[in-house]
């Protein structure tokens, strides 16, 4: 539990007068060159046109590209909420399992918490 608490203390800065706590990083201060290049453009035609099989590949492409790019997104994204990963770490393995770590820290504090407002109010 303090190894979560000391990292994400580490990683992050309280509001004054709010208790919020903010990240000192955001995700898009840690874009990699592939997020800065130009996405490959789908082809698109009139209604009942149909595509050329070179046009369906270069959509198919595309798309792939896109997709590959959301997922490396969203692993960057982890990395920047989850207090005991780092940059440097890129397996997508490590980063699920840590992941998972913090959520369950997470809902055993959101419990703990629970329960002193519970006690509080009794």
């Amino acid at each position: 539990m303090d190894h979560f608490q000391q990292q994400f203390d580490a990683r992050h800065t309280e509001i004054p007068a709010t208790g919020i706590k903010a990240m000192s990083g955001t995700a898009d201060s840690a874009k990699t060159p592939a997020a800065t290049k130009t996405r490959a453009s789908r082809v698109t035609k009139k209604k009942g046109e149909l595509l050329t099989e070179d046009e369906k590949k270069a959509n198919h492409i595309a798309s792939e590209q896109k997709r590959r790019q959301n997922i490396r997104t969203g692993y960057d994204q982890l990395i920047q909420i989850v207090p005991t990963l780092t940059p440097s770490q890129r397996s997508e393995a490590l980063i699920l399992q840590k992941t998972v770590e913090y959520i369950k820290y997470l809902l055993m504090e959101r419990e703990i918490l629970e329960g002193q407002m519970k006690d509080a109010n009794h």
